[in-house]
């Protein structure tokens, strides 16, 4: 995907929620780095590389973060003003004008079950996952493939 799909897709102006939605959405951390190198004057590749891709884009395998930075609408609405307004609805996460933030945290946590289930420091959100009805998994999945398969329609 091209990072001005990525840029399209997000409407935002807080780098922490765009870098969130990069990871979610599965943004190849390349295209990550020439992003945040492009929009800020003072980056420095050899650290602003490092912190892309081991802190914001969990691609150094936990060796800078011991953790994916990814958040659902719930915490961006929380910590940030950019939900309100928003075309879509944060606290939706199926359905029209459900967030996309929402299916997509859960995707990700699917789809990189393997390699996190044993992680520590997100072992509740296996617990919130493991506890959720099939129906609803199997909804946030697709909700989360339609949004994937349609990003510059966001």
């Amino acid at each position: 995907m091209a990072i001005s799909s990525f840029e399209q897709c997000l409407a935002m102006k807080q780098t922490d929620d765009a870098v969130y939605f990069a990871l979610l959405a599965g943004i190849h951390p390349d295209e990550v780095d020439n992003w945040y190198l492009g929009i800020y004057i003072d980056a420095i590749e050899w650290v602003e590389i490092t912190n892309t891709r081991g802190m914001s884009q969990f691609a150094d395998g936990g060796i800078v973060g011991s953790k994916p930075y990814v958040s659902s609408a719930t915490y961006l609405d929380k910590m940030s003003h950019y939900c309100k307004g928003c075309h879509y609805d944060s606290k939706k996460k199926i359905g029209e004008k459900a967030c996309p933030f929402n299916s997509l945290y859960w995707n990700f946590y699917a789809v990189n079950e393997e390699k996190l289930r044993g992680n520590p420091r997100i072992g509740m959100m296996y617990v919130s996952w493991d506890k959720m009805d099939s129906a609803l998994k199997q909804n946030l999945l697709n909700q989360a493939n339609e949004y994937l398969e349609n990003l510059n329609e966001l």
